[in-house]
């Protein structure tokens, strides 16, 4: 089976390694025992909010769902609601604003609140953009830059290796990145598939967690364009 590619966003771009954890009551854990992960992603199409809770002090072991006594999470004032399997983690669709406000909040105790107000300029990539590209020639992708900074480009589709590794790579954001020919691998040792394939540019940006919390708050723009990649 094909390893699936994880793209920015972006799932998110806050890319939490995978298995099978241990699930915790967050009513069982003390503030200065929870990891958390917050995550803003904003698309052209909306803009997502992500917390995942975790025990101790890194991501992975055992996550936390949040009990029954009266443990939240909030960003903007919206409430975020439970998704996924394993791990669980709090999710929402929020409107893109200038800044995002992470709020935890636990009985007895001061909102724990934590900002996000610097997240860059949603790429929009321009080439390539449904058509049809040979694997043997070199490929342009073309986008509008954002100067000197990094932006994470990866390509993945169900024939190919992931270009230039899972996950991705950071180039620099100038507008504009050469594939060379014969640099995208077929995934199968057939090299004659034709498939459709996805381009997806990352920018990310980290914000201000608040002191008392241990994790993790970032911030992803991200674009995406599919072609059909070919021999």
């Amino acid at each position: 089976m094909k390893l699936v590619s994880l793209s920015a966003i972006l799932s998110i771009f806050a890319f939490t390694a995978t298995g099978c954890f241990e699930e915790e009551d967050s009513c069982n854990i003390k503030t200065p025992g929870i990891y958390v992960e917050y995550q803003i992603t904003e698309k052209a199409s909306e803009t997502k909010a992500k917390v995942t809770f975790w025990t101790g002090d890194d991501p992975g072991g055992t996550y936390l769902k949040l009990g029954s006594c009266g443990d939240a999470i909030y960003v903007n004032g919206k409430k975020l609601s439970i998704k996924g399997s394993n791990p669980k983690y709090y999710e929402a669709v929020v409107p893109e604003v200038d800044s995002y406000e992470f709020s935890f909040e636990r009985p007895d105790e001061d909102a724990y609140v934590s900002i996000i107000d610097n997240i860059p300029e949603i790429p929009e990539i321009e080439a390539p953009n449904k058509v049809d590209v040979s694997r043997a020639e070199d490929m342009e992708i073309v986008w509008d830059e954002n100067g000197t900074s990094k932006i994470n480009l990866e390509i993945s589709g169900e024939c190919i290796d992931d270009f230039p590794r899972i996950n991705g790579e950071k180039v620099t954001d100038d507008g504009t990145y050469t594939v060379n020919g014969d640099s995208i691998e077929p995934y199968t040792s057939s090299s004659d598939e034709t498939c459709s394939a996805t381009v997806v540019l990352t920018r990310s940006s980290t914000g201000d967690l608040n002191e008392n919390l241990k994790g993790t708050i970032k911030g992803y723009a991200v674009d995406s364009s599919t072609f059909t990649t070919t021999p």
